[in-house]
C-alpha cells in the first residue's frame, strides 16, 4: 500500500494543480473583458409632483454621479423633458420630447461619499414653457417626464433603457434616469361650495368606530356611518372660509370601508379604500 500511496497523491495533486490553473485563467479573462459602466443615483426625493394651482410647485432630487474612477469620468447630463396629456377631451395637448439643459461636469459638488452630487428641480411654470404649454394645458391627472442621459468622458453614454430593473428601481441604486411628475390640484385656500361625501361599509354592519371629521375654521363635525352598508352627507363651506381639512379616524374593521368625497363642481376629489389611509385626506380639485 506504501507504494500505491507515493504516486497516488502526487497523480491527484497534478489535476488539482491544472484544474486551478485553467479555472483561474478563465475567470482571469472574463474579468479581463468587463466593462464597468456608471449610475445617476436618486439620493433624495424632495418633490415628485406638481400642484396645477401652483406654478411655483416644484419637482425637485438629489443625484449622485458615480464611475469606475470615482466620478472622474463625468462629463456632463443631458435632461429633456416631454408632457403627457391624460385628459379625456377631444384634443390631445401632449408634447413629444425636448432637450431641457445640459449640465456640466463643472456644475456638481464633491458630496459626503466624495463622489459628485447635484440638486435639480424644475418649477411647474419652468417645465410648461419648456415645452411650450400654458397654465391652460395641463390639468391634474397629466404628467410631466424627464429623461436623464449621463455623458462619460471615454464617449460612453447611459439613459433609462441601457439599465435592468436591479440598477433603476433597487432601494441601493435608485437610477431609473427617467422621472414621471405628476400633476395634482392641490388647493391652495379652501375651495367654497357644497361637497358631498359617500360611505361604504362592505360587511353592512357600519364603519364600527371609523369616521371622517371635517373641520371649517376650527368647528369640527364627525361624519360616520352607525349602522348598514351605506351612506351620504353634504357638506357646506362658505366663500370666507380660511381653513378646511377632511381627516380620516380609524375603527376597528377599516378593511370594510371605503369612501368618496366630491367637490363642489361635482368630481370626486378623494377615493379611498378598504383601509383608507390614517390622518388628513388630501383632496385634489382641478379647475373647470
Amino acid at each position: 500500500m506504501k507504494h500505491y500511496t507515493k504516486y497516488i497523491i502526487p497523480f491527484f495533486a497534478f489535476f488539482l494543480l491544472l484544474g486551478c490553473t485553467e479555472k483561474d485563467n478563465t475567470v482571469d479573462k472574463v474579468f479581463q473583458d468587463t466593462v464597468y459602466g456608471a449610475i445617476l443615483r436618486t439620493t433624495q426625493t424632495i418633490s415628485t409632483s406638481y400642484n396645477a394651482f401652483d406654478p411655483s410647485s416644484l419637482f425637485s432630487i438629489m443625484l449622485e454621479e458615480q464611475d469606475e474612477e470615482m466620478g472622474n469620468l463625468l462629463a456632463s447630463v443631458d435632461i429633456y423633458i416631454s408632457f403627457e396629456d391624460n385628459q379625456e377631451d377631444a384634443m390631445d395637448k401632449s408634447v413629444s420630447e425636448v432637450l431641457l439643459v445640459n449640465i456640466p461636469a463643472s456644475d456638481f459638488t464633491t458630496g459626503d461619499n466624495g463622489l459628485p452630487v447635484i440638486q435639480f428641480e424644475r418649477s411647474l411654470a419652468e417645465a410648461a414653457s419648456a415645452v411650450g404649454i400654458s397654465d391652460s394645458d395641463y390639468s391634474g391627472g397629466d404628467r410631466f417626464i424627464y429623461r436623464m442621459v449621463l455623458n462619460l468622458t471615454d464617449g460612453r453614454s447611459y439613459t433609462n433603457t441601457d439599465y435592468g430593473g436591479t440598477v433603476s428601481n433597487s432601494s441601493f441604486f435608485r437610477s431609473p434616469l427617467i422621472y414621471y411628475v405628476g400633476v395634482n390640484c392641490t388647493p391652495i385656500t379652501p375651495i367654497p361650495g357644497t361637497y358631498s361625501i359617500d360611505l361604504q361599509d362592505s360587511y353592512g354592519d357600519g364603519w364600527n368606530g371609523a369616521s371622517i371629521v371635517v373641520t371649517i375654521d376650527g368647528v369640527a363635525e364627525s361624519y360616520t356611518l352607525d349602522s348598514g352598508s351605506s351612506g351620504s352627507f353634504s357638506i357646506s363651506v362658505p366663500e370666507d372660509t380660511e381653513e378646511l381639512s377632511f381627516v380620516f379616524n380609524s375603527g376597528d374593521w377599516d378593511g370594510e370601508v371605503t369612501f368618496q368625497i366630491y367637490a363642489p363642481n361635482g368630481e370626486i376629489a378623494s377615493e379611498q379604500g378598504p383601509s383608507p389611509g390614517v390622518g388628513e385626506i388630501p383632496l385634489s380639485i382641478c379647475p373647470d
